[in-house]
């Protein structure tokens, strides 16, 4: 596997692997927004994105991962263990947070295997299923 920054080149290969893209058009809008505004990272394997993640400094002056998305056919492979594990090395010494709907147990689980400990919740984003808060001092 190969981690490096996304370009906007990658635009087309994001939105193919992304599942929301799908079903929602505007989706490809934000993943160009993204690559032009954001830390945009990129997991390869043997030459194909694989999966993605989106990082910023927006969060009350905090790295913040906005996006971390894997190909349906690469998860629980460890892809997103290795963006989580690249981004907190690029974070070393700071302090990173994320969030995770708590309906998704994949996600939460692979968090709390990364470091990450639960900081807060955020009520009323998607109905009946509340937004958890993630928090990493990254070493």
């Amino acid at each position: 596997m190969h981690i490096r920054i996304a370009t906007a080149q990658d635009h087309d290969a994001l939105v193919a692997l992304d599942s929301l893209a799908r079903q929602e058009p505007r989706r490809a809008g934000q993943i160009a927004y993204w690559l032009g505004h954001y830390r945009c990272l990129v997991a390869e394997i043997q030459g194909q994105v694989v999966a993605y993640a989106v990082t910023h400094r927006h969060f009350f002056g905090c790295a913040f991962i906005e996006m971390l998305m894997v190909a349906g056919n690469q998860r629980r492979l460890g892809v997103a263990g290795a963006l989580l594990a690249w981004i907190q090395a690029d974070c070393a010494g700071h302090k990173l947070f994320t969030s995770s709907n708590r309906s998704n147990a994949p996600m939460r689980r692979l968090l709390e295997r990364q470091g990450f400990v639960e900081s807060g919740v955020i009520e009323h984003l998607d109905d009946g299923d509340p937004e958890l808060v993630y928090f990493c001092q990254c070493p």
